[in-house]
């Protein structure tokens, strides 16, 4: 079951999927390979088991601790699906919504989602005191609001948690503002990222690598030859995605590899390629540095 889309894992013979199978068969359920490392678990409900995730929680513990760590991690998502939840009452159950970012693999294309980013999908979730669970199409049909709606009342009650700490860091040189929280939802933060940080005309880059942390680097005027804003921006381009992958591949709770350039809300994948060991940007983007090193 560990699909030819999967990265090979030296450390891990196949043993977390036959747990995952193991524990989701005790529970009524079936495992079906999906694309990527999603496991899809069909039973009483159809729920999606990222293994990427699994692996990065076993990395944490011994070996003989890795059925604890399976069950558990099965377990819950079975039971935050399947326990009774009356979801009739809209006056009630608006003030537990939230809209969570997940990676848009693990859309099932039940789930109650939109796009939110290239790679990245916004889910409207349901926090309660003991789990957090998506919602479906078909619950959020049934409630007397719009999708639009949902996501938005979604989004204020992610800032009404509170905000993100900010914390300006040396990253390889670039000055960077990372983003964190204990809280699943801090991506959701970069659709107001500028209320955090003054970002200008020319946007940020921004990585978004698993769920409790951002890091950015807003494309604004500096000090110096215009050259050097234009190596400034390279060389956090450079950091940034490098942050990213090792992020990524940590987790927990992976979301994006990959580089953004957000502006006014939106993010737009940068393609990055390496000749030797140089990073190359994709054209429109480098055309955009080069106007910003040109500006005085």
């Amino acid at each position: 079951m560990s699909g030819r889309h999967a990265r090979p894992h030296p450390w891990d013979d196949g043993t977390l999927d036959s747990l995952v199978v193991l524990v989701a068969e005790s529970l009524g359920y079936t495992c079906h390979k999906a694309p990527g490392e999603i496991v899809m678990l069909e039973g009483p409900q159809r729920l999606p088991v990222n293994m990427r995730d699994v692996r990065q929680l076993a990395r944490l513990v011994p070996r003989a601790d890795w059925p604890a760590v399976v069950s558990d991690y099965v377990t819950t998502i079975v039971t935050s699906m399947e326990e009774p939840l009356d979801l009739s009452d809209f006056d009630l159950a608006q003030h537990l919504l939230r809209t969570r970012i997940y990676p848009d693999e693990a859309d099932n294309g039940g789930l109650a989602a939109r796009p939110f980013a290239p790679g990245l999908i916004e889910v409207v979730v349901v926090d309660t005191p003991t789990s957090v669970r998506t919602l479906s199409k078909e619950e959020m049909n049934g409630w007397p609001v719009s999708g639009d709606a949902l996501f938005m009342l979604g989004r204020a009650n992610v800032r009404g948690d509170g905000p993100l700490q900010v914390d300006e860091q040396d990253l390889g040189g670039v000055r960077v503002s990372v983003l964190h929280g204990w809280t699943f939802y801090v991506a959701t933060h970069l659709a107001w990222l500028e209320e955090y940080l003054p970002i200008g005309p020319h946007g940020a880059l921004v990585i978004a690598p698993n769920r409790s942390l951002i890091v950015t680097h807003p494309l604004r005027l500096a000090e110096g030859h215009p050259r050097a804003r234009y190596d400034t921006a390279v060389a956090a381009a450079t950091e940034l995605q490098a942050q990213a992958h090792r992020a990524y591949e940590e987790g927990p709770g992976s979301l994006s590899p990959h580089l953004y350039w957000w502006r006014a809300g939106e993010m737009t994948y940068l393609e990055t390629r390496y000749e030797g060991d140089t990073l190359v940007l994709p054209r429109e983007f480098s055309t955009v540095l080069a106007t910003l090193a040109a500006e005085r």
